[in-house]
């Protein structure tokens, strides 16, 4: 089964789940990058002079990536249903 035949026959419920899912692992990685450049700026002791960091999209989804895919093989140990 392909990955568009998978998606298709998906009901609205599992849709759901997985959206939620993933901006569960969305939330996470916001609050990972958030934390690490707040810890960037305490230990430059928030100077004028350092790089001022932001979360970008690119960052922000990879890691939600990164998140997700935990998640599922923790799921995945928990459950032996998901395929």
């Amino acid at each position: 089964m392909t990955l568009g035949e998978w998606l298709k026959s998906l009901n609205a419920i599992d849709k759901i789940i997985l959206l939620i899912l993933y901006g569960i692992c969305m939330y996470l990685s916001k609050i990972t990058l958030e934390s690490l450049i707040d810890y960037y700026d305490t230990k430059k002791e928030h100077s004028k002079f350092r790089v001022r960091f932001r979360v970008t999209p690119a960052a922000l989804l990879s890691l939600a990536l990164f998140y997700s895919i935990i998640l599922y093989r923790i799921l995945n140990a928990i459950f032996k249903i998901i395929p």
